[in-house]
């Protein structure tokens, strides 16, 4: 909503959104990098490279914003507060990202191989899942196609339920505490993830007030 009223308001804000776009596109760099590592690649000079390197460009990419609209503040006053808060939050949204991919490829650094489990299938199906997520939210985001946003909103709701339900079961389990642990990390990243996207989402759907609860729990939103 916010976005679509403001929509064509300047060459800054085009740049902006050219950004946030590349920020989401290299937190799926971070996230696939890592998902690798955790099944099967482990970890690795190449990998840890990548990791680092492409979450110094996010967070140079979310500096730059923030700059940016900093700038364009002081030049048109309030008249554009709603759409500079906008822009404040979810670039947020979009940093929290690569930092939670990043978090997964601390679990290969800790030795964790989901492909040898059980539950191989499972974990990668989440796995494919949530990439998918990151991908189709950078284009929907560029393509402001609000349609699109509120039906991967309402996707992505299912699978923050789905994400508790098995951060409870590995809490309950009787198995070794080192998959326990492995497994409640894994699921809880994953719905912080997909959480942070879905927040971006709403910013072509709701007003501003509305932004940044898809982080909270259901019952508090």
């Amino acid at each position: 909503m916010v976005l679509d009223f403001f929509r064509g308001s300047g060459d800054t804000l085009s740049q902006v959104e050219e950004t946030l776009v590349q920020m989401m596109r290299d937190g799926r760099e971070v996230y696939d990098t890592a998902m690798e590592a955790v099944f099967g690649g482990g970890k690795s000079k190449e990998a840890k490279q990548t990791v680092r390197s492409t979450d110094r460009e996010i967070n140079e990419g979310q500096r730059a914003i923030r700059r940016a609209l900093v700038i364009r503040a002081s030049v048109s006053g309030g008249i554009e507060l709603p759409l500079l808060l906008t822009y404040m939050s979810i670039v947020k949204d979009v940093e929290r990202v690569g930092d939670y991919a990043k978090n997964i490829y601390d679990l290969a650094k800790y030795g964790i191989d989901f492909s040898e489990g059980d539950d191989v299938e499972e974990l990668a199906r989440y796995r494919d899942a949530v990439a998918q997520l990151i991908s189709d939210a950078a284009d929907v985001f560029e393509s402001r196609d609000t349609v699109r946003a509120t039906d991967l909103v309402a996707k992505a709701d299912v699978f923050l339920d789905e994400y508790d339900d098995h951060v409870k079961a590995a809490i309950q389990s009787t198995g070794p505490a080192s998959d326990a642990v492995a497994r409640a990390l894994y699921h809880r990243y994953l719905k912080r993830i997909t959480a942070h996207l879905m927040n971006l989402m709403t910013s072509l759907t709701m007003p501003v007030d509305q932004l940044d609860y898809y982080d909270e729990a259901k019952e508090d939103r």
